[in-house]
């Protein structure tokens, strides 16, 4: 069967279709699953259940893997994955980690090289809910008003990890809650496809540069309010078996948070470095 890519939601996310993710990729098929990456941003492979050697398999292709930067989540066997679950340490569905993820923000977007790529696979999802928001953030940049493009231009956000919220940072490792703050271009360049994404979010963005942080705060306010607008998003909803991969250069992401039954909630997660094999 021929590779085929079907257009999910309109400002992005598509399925690429006919690919046996457990056998070996030709070039010339992987050729066309880049190209529909870097024009969709964000790719789900359906109804292929991996392991997670075969996940890790998956992710080289793309790029190289870089470990999660926190550890207690780590997959047992294979320190390029970890586990996101909405479990606690005894097994209970937990409110806080229900609510982990919920929110618009980039991946590794505080550390000095954010990533290139996040991966999930799912091992157990809900009957219903908690499904997972993308916003597409070239589209934001390039329909934005020339009065906040202007103001935008040539500054570099600061970045935290867990953002200024207390109890976020609360339950980070010693290390990365002492870690300070990263500054990355506000209009970032995407280093494969050469267009210029937002590069900023409300999750891990905590300032400005060189600006007050009230008026810090004020411009990334009207930021954040452009690029959430429902015209910039599309929503998957997640079967067992699906493998989803979304672009963090060019993209923001949201749990949902909606998990009405209390039910278990577990992902094999794994993240690509911005850099050439």
């Amino acid at each position: 069967m021929a590779i085929e890519i079907r257009k999910l939601g309109e400002p992005l996310l598509a399925e690429v279709a006919g690919l046996d993710l457990t056998r070996p990729i030709e070039p010339a098929d992987w050729a066309e699953v880049e190209r529909a990456f870097l024009e969709h941003c964000v790719l789900v492979f359906r109804d292929q259940p991996l392991t997670a050697r075969e996940l890790v398999g998956l992710m080289g292709h793309f790029g190289p893997i870089e470990p999660h930067i926190t550890k207690r989540y780590n997959h047992p066997d294979f320190d390029e994955l970890i586990v996101m679950t909405n479990l606690n340490e005894r097994g209970e569905v937990d409110p806080f980690e229900s609510e982990r993820g919920v929110g618009w923000h980039t991946d590794m977007c505080y550390r000095p090289l954010p990533s290139k790529a996040t991966v999930l696979h799912t091992l157990e999802i809900p009957e219903v809910g908690g499904d997972t928001l993308f916003a597409n953030m070239y589209l934001a940049l390039e329909e934005m008003p020339a009065d906040l493009r202007r103001r935008i231009e040539g500054r570099e956000a600061l970045f935290l990890y867990g953002g200024r919220v207390t109890e976020r940072r609360a339950r980070l490792e010693a290390k990365d809650r002492e870690a300070p703050p990263v500054a990355h271009p506000i209009v970032k360049r995407h280093r494969e496809s050469g267009r210029h994404a937002l590069f900023v979010n409300p999750t891990h963005t905590v300032g400005i540069a060189g600006m007050p942080d009230d008026e810090a705060e004020a411009l990334l306010s009207e930021a954040y309010a452009w690029a959430g607008q429902p015209r910039y998003q599309a929503r998957h909803r997640w079967r067992l078996g699906d493998t989803l991969i979304w672009d963090n250069r060019c993209t923001w992401h949201s749990a949902t948070g909606e998990n009405p039954l209390r039910q278990r909630r577990r992902f094999l997660r794994g993240t690509i470095a911005d850099r050439p094999h």
